[in-house]
């Protein structure tokens, strides 16, 4: 979360940085500023306010662009955090119980870290109409039988989500990839 929030205030810092460079150079420009609104740029301004006819008109423009675009990226880091809608496991005439995404996905991580020869997991669930789709993708030992693990993977992680949560799983997609070895350690018959 920390991370997450770090990163927001970094981007926007930039973006408000690069968006005051395109409004300042879009009012040097235009003739509504002089150059030496800031001395450290200022041959950099003279050049642009000195600018004519085509060359001034294309700064303009290039300026504006750039200001649109810091807007719209602005709006889309201040905008607040989605998470995900949770989905309805059950209702009844007491209230409804409801699991988060995430904590499906940890399921699904869980039960794939139990098979032998997995070495590290992470899964991403998306609902769809026939049921959930989850993708995971596994890290396994290289002497490991992609098939076999592959077949387990899949027939596990759709029982245990199925059986603990109640909801359909529609697919359960798996990308296996062997674990980097070192080459030192590795020998070759």
């Amino acid at each position: 979360m920390f991370v997450t929030i770090f990163n927001r205030v970094v981007v926007v810092v930039i973006v408000l940085l690069i968006l005051a460079g395109a409004v300042i150079a879009l009012l040097a420009a235009a003739g509504a500023s002089t150059p030496d609104i800031f001395s450290y740029f200022e041959a950099q301004l003279q050049a642009v306010a000195d600018a004519t006819g085509s060359t001034a008109v294309i700064i303009i423009v290039i300026s504006v662009l750039v200001a649109l675009a810091m807007f719209a990226i602005l709006i889309v880091e201040l905008s607040p955090l989605r998470e995900p809608h949770p989905l309805l496991v059950s209702s009844t005439e007491e209230g409804s119980v409801t699991i988060d995404m995430n904590s499906i996905c940890m399921l699904a991580e869980k039960t794939a870290s139990l098979i032998h020869n997995v070495q590290h997991v992470k899964c991403y669930t998306k609902e769809t109409s026939g049921g959930l789709m989850i993708s995971c993708r596994p890290l396994v030992l290289l002497s490991t039988n992609l098939v076999e693990v592959g077949t387990e993977l899949q027939s596990s992680i759709r029982e245990s989500v199925e059986e603990l949560t109640g909801l359909s799983v529609a697919h359960v997609d798996i990308k296996i990839k062997y674990q980097p070895v070192d080459a030192r350690r590795l020998a070759v018959r």
